[in-house]
This record gives structure tokens, C-alpha cells and sequence, in this order.
């Protein structure tokens, strides 16, 4: 009897596996201890036979099943959560939300949604490092399940496509009462958050802002309901760090029109509504268009251009600004292109492309390089700007990503620097070419001591680090008379052009190249900016030629190269260049020979010459000067040093003429 109550109890519990009712290993369990009896079965289609108290098919069978299942389970699992916190994502809270809203409504109760974002979590990370700041998200998210009730939610708020928001988090509460109780929970999980907390040998309190929005409509849209908590909490963090603030009936308008916009300006993607203008970055050293920024304007139908600043912080927080960047990337590519030959020299122009937050991930570099080279333009007419916040909010990342983009040929520039929160120690480990002074220093210099001041120790920073300095939004005369006393290498602003569109652009460098540049009222430029002017480099050593030709052609210099003294000689008379920078020691006829042989030529006779050698001997300085050589320069040097010594010898020899000549 007890036999058959076995076999009968096997025969259930084998039934209830193959229907995945129950597992595996209970099932091994019990048939360890079953015996004697002989029963047939069928399952998944196949007839299983048991024979002597073990299912040997049957359990090879659930095995396979339960290891099918465990995958499939963890596959969803993953992604339904934050790897990180292991908490549902932003896309099963809404599920949940949408459950929670129709059970509510059964028992005329409410149901809250709070939004919480760490208060300055950047510094933090920063701080304590990419793992240190991971380490705090996990116990944030521990401290807050913690602090819910049991039948409550906590969500990630990262959005799992770009890895953004991974300090934001989402609360759902069931089963409110009112607006105190959801301010209570609000009090509750701050309480529990601001308990010291120690990480990589710092202690650390932590505060948060938080949003709040509830309703008892059971078809209130999910999305729209977190919208409103993200809402509030932007005009908690707006008050204060460790703030919690109630979504108020006032603050609709501004979510409806901001949900419109976000609607209006995916139809601007497809509607061709965008536009890419530039405003040009002009050579203090030779008054020259050297560079432009690329700038993003919405042309809207109804509404005319709308400002950036109406519409950049939506497109971030929609995800918009990854395809529209790309889209930007695409346009710039085109407009480089055209302008490659357009100055003289074969010198192409350097267009500055700005880099979002969001566009700011793993993957970047190899999308920009895929564009880049489907265009066919050189990359290193290209510049990459980002802000200091940027590369600031996860340094490691950001080192990362711009190594790549540098790479691929690009040149990297730090905008707005100053204002936000950086390192000097993780700034040397960025591979920037440019610092851009932002604007609110620049409108200071000359007026508030502490502006000029900064801008001065800045400049000096920079250079000490051998990086190009550009000062944004000069927009006088005496702004940028200070700039170039203080050694700024370019400069940007309404005082030179507007953002102006890629016809009006040839129209300025056609000006310029004719010696008449907007920035001189229409009338001629000085006679150091009346022409192009031509540096022929004369070096045996490839590599020291193409340092010459880079860090002169950058700065708006025509340059033509030639690797022994004969080769000078003939490009000398074919060229007559304004200047020459000439090795001493040079295979044949020696550069101290083609300095004179230059000297003699009437066609050549004012060049500005300077001298290169490997040794810095008193005799072979002064029979350098005795040639007639302008200035003598010892190597090695630095891009800065060849163009500031090029541009002064130049300068002197031009007042030196003047003199001459009264």
C-alpha cells in the first residue's frame, strides 16, 4: 500500500515538473526514494518509461527544461533591471505604476510617484572614483527599499540605452491617503539617506532633491505621472540641495508645452527644420580666420528661430540630441569638404563641432568615425568641443572616449572653462589641444581686476601645458587689445561676426584672404593682415619640417617646405616669402650661406628670417646675426615657442622697414 501511495505521489509530482508546476531537484529527491513499480508516461510528445525507482529520461528531460528556464529568467531579468542597483528599470516601473493605478481605483485611495535625484553626486564620484560612486548607488538603493513599506516600489531611474540618470531613482507608493502622507515618505527616505555613510575612507551624508506628484484617476498615463514627479523634483533642486517639493496644478502649463515641444521637435528630425551656422574663430597672431564653431538653430515654421536654450535641454532630456548630433556631424562634414581648399596654402579650416551630455558615451567615437569617413575630410579638420561639466561628470569615461576621438585624427577642445567644477590633476590626463576662456571672464577684463587676473593665470596654465588659448564673446576693441597683451591665441564674438550662415562664411574668408575683414570696418587690414603670408621651412629632418608646417599653418600661415639649401634657394626666388625659418646645418650648401644668398636677392632682401640649429654656441649665434638673420632659435621647441618667435620677428622687421623708410 505504501508502495502504491509512492508511485502515485511520483507520478503527481513528475506530472506537476513537466507542467512546470514544481523542480527539478524535489523531484530527484523523491525519486531516490521511490521503488518497485513500472508506469508510463508522456511528456513533450515522448513516451518515458521508469524502471527500477529512477526516471533516468524523465529527469534529463526537466533538466533541460529547468536550465532553459533559469536562462530565459535571467535574461528578463536583466532587462527588466539596473545591473548595477538591481532595481526594476525606468520601463518596468511604468508597468508597475499602470497596475498600481487600476488597484487604487478599487479602493478610492491614491497613488504617489516620487522622483529623487542625488544632490551634486558628480563631485562625489569624481571624488571617490568610478567604483566608489557605483558602491554609493547600491547603498542608496538598499537604504531606500529599506525605508518603503513592503507593498511599495523602487525603481533605477537610468535609462538603460544611454547609461544617463543612473543617480536617479523612482518611488512608487500605493495606498496614499493625501499629499501630507506622500511628503511623509518624502521626509522618510531622506532620513534614512542622510545617515554618514563611509566610502573609500571619506564619510559621506547624502542628500537628495525629490519630486512628488500623486492621483486617484485609474487612467492617469504612467508617463505623464513620472513626468510631473521629475517636474517637481527639477523645482526642488532649483530651491536647494535636500529639497522635496509637491506638484502644483501651476506647474501644467509648463509640462504641456514642454511635452509639445518634445513632440514638435522629433517632427523637426523629419521636416528638415534645422540649420547649422558658424561663427568664425579668428588668429590674434595674423588676424586671419583660422577656425569656425558649429552652431544649432531651429527654424520653425510657425514660431520663427528658436533660441538654443529653448530647446537644447529638451532635446538632452528626450535622448533627441544623439540623433540630431549626428546629424549636425553629417552637415559640418559637408560644409569641411567645401572649404578645405578654400585658403591658401592648402591650409584647411578647423570647424569646432560642441559634444552634449547625452551624446556623451561608450560608442561615440566610433559612431563620429564612421561619419567622418564616409564624408572622406581629413579629420583633423575637425575639433571636438566639450564643456568642463561634461568631461567632469565621469573623468575616467571621459578620458576614455576623447583618446579615441584623438584617434581618429580629431583635435579636442574644453569648453566654457572656469565655470564649472574640474581637476588639475585630471585635466593634464585629458588629451585637449584647446582651452576656450568662457565668456564671463572675457566680459570682465579690463573692468574687474579678479576677471583680468583669471584670464591671465589661465593663459598661463594652458600654454604651461602647451594648449591652444580661445576667448569666447569678444565683442570690443579693447577686450581684444587685452587678449592679445596677455598672449591669447584666437578669439570668437559679435566684435568679429554673428553665427552666420555657410555663404556668408565664404563671403568673410574671401574678405579676408583680399585684405578687407569685416572686423576693420570695411577698409583694408593693417599691413600685417593685408595678405596671406608665406613661410617657406627649410629643415633636412622630415619630422621637424611637419612641426613647422602644423603649428605655423594652424595659426593662419601659408607654409611650403624645401630639405636641402639648393631646394631653398630656387623656392625662395619662386615664392618670395615673407618669411623663412632655416636650419644651420643643412646637407650642401649651409643654411648661413642661404641666408646670405637670400639677403642679396632684392626680390627677397626684407624677408624675415630665423635660424635653427641643434647647439646654442655663442660663435655660431653671432655669425648667425652677422648673415643678417632676424632671430636664432635652438632646438628642440615647442608648436607655442616657433609661431610667438615667427610672429614678433616678423613684427620687427616690418617697424624696422617702416623706420627706414622715413
Amino acid at each position: 500500500m505504501a508502495n502504491g501511495k509512492s508511485a502515485a505521489g511520483e507520478h503527481a509530482l513528475l506530472t506537476r515538473c513537466l507542467a512546470g508546476e514544481a523542480l527539478l531537484p524535489d523531484l530527484e529527491v523523491s525519486l531516490e526514494s521511490a521503488t518497485g513499480f513500472r508506469r508510463t508516461m508522456v511528456a513533450s510528445g515522448e513516451r518515458l518509461v521508469t524502471s527500477g525507482g529512477v526516471l533516468l529520461g524523465a529527469i534529463e528531460v526537466l533538466r533541460d527544461i529547468t536550465d532553459q528556464r533559469d536562462s530565459e529568467a535571467r535574461v528578463s531579468f536583466q532587462a527588466g533591471h539596473d545591473p548595477l542597483t538591481h532595481l526594476p528599470n525606468r520601463a518596468r516601473f511604468v508597468r508597475r505604476v499602470k497596475i498600481a493605478l487600476r488597484r487604487a481605483s478599487r479602493h478610492h485611495r491614491s497613488t504617489a510617484v516620487l522622483a529623487l535625484n542625488l544632490d551634486d553626486f558628480s563631485l562625489m564620484s569624481n571624488r571617490l572614483g568610478k567604483d566608489g560612486g557605483k558602491q554609493v548607488l547600491a547603498e542608496v538603493a538598499r537604504r531606500l527599499t529599506a525605508a518603503l513599506r513592503t507593498h511599495d516600489s523602487v525603481a533605477s531611474g537610468v535609462d538603460t540605452a544611454t547609461r544617463l540618470g543612473g543617480d536617479q531613482f523612482l518611488l512608487l507608493c500605493e495606498d496614499i491617503a493625501d499629499s501630507e502622507a506622500a511628503e511623509s515618505v518624502a521626509l522618510r527616505v531622506a532620513e534614512a539617506l542622510r545617515v554618514p555613510m563611509t566610502k573609500g575612507g571619506a564619510v559621506l551624508t547624502i542628500t537628495a532633491g525629490v519630486g512628488i506628484t500623486l492621483t486617484a484617476n485609474p487612467h492617469h498615463d504612467p508617463e505623464a505621472l513620472i513626468f510631473e514627479a521629475e517636474t517637481a523634483m527639477h523645482a526642488a533642486k532649483r530651491g536647494g540641495a535636500g529639497r522635496h517639493q509637491l506638484f502644483v496644478p501651476e506647474m501644467s502649463a509648463q509640462l504641456q508645452s514642454r511635452m509639445d515641444n518634445a513632440d514638435a521637435l522629433r517632427e523637426a528630425i523629419d521636416k528638415g527644420e534645422f540649420r547649422v551656422v558658424y561663427q568664425p574663430k579668428v588668429s590674434l597672431l595674423t588676424d586671419r580666420i583660422t577656425g569656425v564653431e558649429a552652431l544649432l538653430r531651429w527654424h520653425h515654421p510657425l514660431r520663427g528661430v528658436i533660441p538654443p536654450l529653448d530647446f537644447i535641454p529638451l532635446a538632452e532630456a528626450s535622448g533627441l540630441i544623439v540623433p540630431i548630433g549626428c546629424w549636425v556631424l553629417e552637415q559640418v562634414c559637408r560644409d569641411a569638404k567645401r572649404w578645405s581648399t578654400v585658403l591658401a596654402g592648402g591650409l584647411p579650416l578647423s570647424i569646432a563641432v560642441n559634444v552634449s551630455p547625452r551624446q556623451f558615451e561608450p560608442g561615440l567615437a566610433e559612431t563620429f568615425g564612421a561619419i567622418i569617413a564616409e564624408a572622406g575630410i581629413d579629420p583633423a579638420s575637425l575639433c571636438v568641443e566639450v564643456t568642463e561639466s561634461v568631461v567632469m561628470r565621469d573623468a575616467e569615461l571621459a578620458i576614455e572616449t576623447l583618446r579615441k576621438l584623438k584617434s581618429l585624427g580629431m583635435r579636442i577642445s574644453i569648453d566654457d572653462f572656469g565655470t564649472g567644477f574640474s581637476s588639475l590633476a585630471y585635466l593634464k590626463r585629458f588629451p585637449l589641444d584647446e582651452l576656450k576662456i568662457d565668456k564671463s571672464f572675457v566680459d570682465g577684463i579690463g573692468i574687474d581686476p579678479d576677471s583680468t587676473a583669471i584670464v591671465a593665470a589661465v593663459m598661463g596654465m594652458a600654454h604651461a601645458l602647451d594648449l591652444h588659448v580661445v576667448a569666447e564673446g569678444v565683442e570690443t576693441a579693447d577686450q581684444l587689445s587685452r587678449l592679445r597683451t596677455l598672449g591669447c591665441d584666437e578669439a570668437q564674438g559679435y566684435y568679429f561676426a554673428r553665427p552666420s550662415t555657410p555663404d556668408a562664411i565664404d563671403a568673410l574668408l574671401a574678405g579676408c584672404v583680399a585684405g578687407t575683414c569685416a572686423w576693420h570696418g570695411g577698409a583694408p587690414a593693417t599691413a600685417a593682415t593685408a595678405a596671406v603670408r608665406k613661410v617657406l621651412v627649410v629643415d633636412d629632418a622630415p619630422d621637424v619640417r611637419q612641426l613647422l608646417r602644423s603649428s605655423l599653418a594652424a595659426v593662419g600661415f601659408a607654409v611650403w617646405e624645401a630639405g636641402s639649401g639648393e631646394e631653398a634657394i630656387t623656392e625662395a626666388r619662386r615664392l618670395r616669402p615673407d618669411c623663412v625659418v632655416l636650419d644651420i646645418n643643412l646637407p650642401g650648401i649651409s643654411g648661413l650661406e642661404v641666408c646670405r644668398i637670400i639677403r642679396k636677392d632684392p626680390a627677397n632682401e626684407n624677408a624675415t628670417i630665423v635660424m635653427l640649429t641643434v647647439d646654442a654656441e655663442r660663435a655660431e649665434k653671432i655669425e648667425a646675426f652677422t648673415a643678417d638673420a632676424d632671430d636664432y632659435m635652438v632646438k628642440p621647441f615647442s608648436p607655442r615657442d616657433i609661431v610667438s618667435r615667427v610672429t614678433a620677428s616678423m613684427r620687427r622687421r616690418t617697424a624696422m622697414l617702416a623706420d627706414r623708410s622715413r
